[in-house]
């Protein structure tokens, strides 16, 4: 892919199918994957519209060509990728499929520092 210059490898971590074992939830195993995406800073008008405590956190925009998950969307632990050895959330992922094949289609994905300690 042309853009491939802008992008750089990123590590995933994605919680595995969980299920009850004698009454009790148990989450599934941590698979981890690798990505390509091209970091971007996040637009002041695209932070104003995230939700109030993510405002503040360090966050990126990906894109990318896979499609990573959110809490909402799969109603599950969302997916955490690895930036300079840091774990940020996957909080919002939007389809950008212009025309579907072409080098344009990927996802735009915001992500923010997890684990931040409020003091």
């Amino acid at each position: 892919m042309i853009f491939d210059i802008f992008r750089r490898k990123l590590q995933v971590f994605r919680q595995g199918p969980g299920g009850y074992v004698n009454g009790l939830w148990v989450y599934g195993n941590l698979e981890s994957f690798l990505i390509k995406a091209s970091i971007q800073g996040v637009d002041n008008e695209i932070l104003e519209t995230l939700p109030e405590g993510y405002r503040t956190r360090k966050s990126y925009m990906l894109y990318t060509d896979t499609e990573l998950r959110t809490a909402i969307m799969e109603q599950a632990i969302p997916d955490i990728v690895e930036i300079c050895d840091k774990e940020y959330q996957v909080i919002r992922v939007s389809v950008n499929q212009n025309i579907a094949g072409y080098a344009t289609a990927h996802y735009q994905v915001i992500v923010v520092e997890s684990n931040v300690d409020a003091n």
